[in-house]
């Protein structure tokens, strides 16, 4: 008996709580600003708003201002719209009856009747707003938790790769790439991660000389701790952690080892170390015992032996203490991973540059899938939003915040696209409106509507055959869908 079923079943089941809150508490979040873009934009302009709903369908709760306005949550959770007076439906189609019934008084707080330039604005606060809220996040977390630093060098190269390829050597400081300043680790590697099969030019410092290399990152797939596939750029350099030996102690059992300045201890008996504290931790419980060291030394790794002798010292009360000795005199972390503090300026300013590097990665990425250089497969729907809200929120709260910021300039810049029924469908409208001096004709703003549910609704099937495919429980879903396993 096949019981693919029950356990897809039973997956979904005990899943469904862990994923539903964080994707309500994400989804509501980045539409309620979007949303009140709209609003106070609108109510700024004098247009009489008669709804602001978060969700779309029946209304479960809510109430009505002062302004006539009602507040509303509704029981599909996934969108929601601010209605003007003279709109038929919630996507801001006008209602032509409903105009031609209209008193002048009415007209001036109706949205239909605004200058093209209110409109406009108007419509475009809404992805303004969303850029804005991942702006604010993001300098945020800079302010609260500091901007994670750890220097661009390269400790290891890997043989055959990418950078083995473009000339790369243990040592070498990563300066810029493609002539942006790189100023960490992670910098080199948001940018590579995302660059897969693109020619990048390195500006690297190699022992005071600056020198130039190009190297393309290959296509890498793994697989994470929540079984998703990641396809990312790989280059083949690695920034290694663990103790980093300064200096040596002649006569020491680390001389006699042939320990030498520069190398970093990656392992002993087979544990790996992290940091400077397990290293001493290991050590101090080893009088006696002979150790394996497992070294980095200029990329190449290097196994050595080494024995702690006991020593003992007074202190100035006359106190006598015995502790081990390798005879590494400095160490320092590797890594030298570090949380700088931001200042609220500097804050906003990094925020900002990590708004428009998700923007213009996603347009890169799309670019590529229009031109077939990429696939679509990578492109996720509610079900997906859901469940890495799901396995962000598993993080913690600075995590899932984050991804609420992604969220907003994914949803504010998918709403600029000039697709009609989106923000970008009706801001090329007006411009069209202001060109020709008059708005399309009915019809063709019809046509243009059609044209764009078709549009969209073609994202959404396409969107959703990839939730499919993520999920993991593909005992219900694979047969149906045809997903590749």
């Amino acid at each position: 008996m096949n019981f693919d079923f029950l356990s897809g079943i039973h997956v979904l089941s005990t899943g469904v709580l862990g994923f539903a809150v964080p994707f309500l508490f994400v989804l509501t979040l980045v539409v309620f600003f979007h949303e009140l873009g709209h609003f106070l934009v609108a109510r700024w302009c004098g247009v009489k708003i008669l709804v602001f709903s978060i969700g779309f369908g029946r209304e479960l709760f809510g109430f009505t201002d002062r302004h006539a306005t009602r507040w509303k949550v509704a029981a599909i959770p996934l969108g929601g719209y601010v209605k003007f007076f003279g709109d038929d439906n919630a996507a801001s189609v006008p209602d032509q009856a409903a105009i031609a019934r209209m008193t002048e008084e009415e007209r001036r707080y109706s949205f239909i009747h605004q200058p093209v330039g209110r409109r406009a604005a108007i419509v475009v606060a809404g992805p303004l707003a969303n850029f804005v809220l991942a702006v604010a996040i993001f300098a945020g977390l800079f302010m609260i938790m500091g901007k994670p630093s750890t220097s661009p060098r390269v400790d290891e190269v890997q043989p055959g790769s990418a950078a083995a390829a473009a000339g790369f050597k243990p040592g070498d400081l990563v300066l810029k790439i493609d002539g942006r300043a790189i100023d960490s680790f992670s910098d080199m590697q948001r940018i590579v991660s995302v660059s897969a099969g693109e020619t990048l030019v390195f500006d690297v410092d190699r022992g005071g000389t600056q020198v130039t290399l190009k190297a393309t990152p290959v296509l890498d797939e793994s697989t994470d701790r929540f079984g998703n596939v990641r396809r990312q750029g790989l280059l083949g350099i690695r920034r290694l952690v663990g103790p980093r030996i300064e200096e040596i102690q002649p006569g020491s059992p680390a001389d006699a080892a042939g320990f030498k300045p520069g190398d970093i201890v990656l392992s002993i008996n087979g544990h790996a170390i992290e940091n400077v504290a397990d290293m001493q931790r290991i050590v101090n419980a080893s009088v006696g015992e002979t150790l394996a060291f497992e070294v980095n030394r200029d990329g190449a790794r290097v196994p050595l032996k080494a024995t702690p002798v006991l020593e003992e010292t007074r202190d100035k009360s006359g106190n006598v203490h015995r502790e081990a000795i390798l005879g590494v005199v400095r160490t320092s972390n590797s890594g030298d991973r570090q949380l700088q503090p931001v200042a609220p300026l500097r804050a906003v300013e990094l925020a900002m540059q990590e708004t428009w590097f998700i923007v213009e990665r996603t347009m890169v990425y799309l670019g590529g899938v229009v031109s077939l250089r990429e696939s679509p497969k990578e492109l996720g729907g509610p079900i997906r939003i859901a469940q890495l809200s799901g396995q962000v929120a598993s993080d913690g709260f600075p995590s899932l915040i984050g991804w609420v910021a992604l969220i907003s300039v994914s949803i504010g810049l998918l709403n600029l696209f000039p697709i009609p029924l989106l923000d970008g469908g009706h801001l090329l409208f007006y411009a069209i409106e202001a060109v020709r001096g008059r708005p399309l004709s009915e019809h063709a703003q019809e046509v243009g509507f059609r044209i764009g549910l078709a549009i969209v609704a073609m994202l959404m099937i396409v969107a959703t055959y990839n939730d499919f495919c993520h999920l993991r429980i593909f005992g219900i879903f694979s047969r149906f869908v045809g997903c590749e396993l």
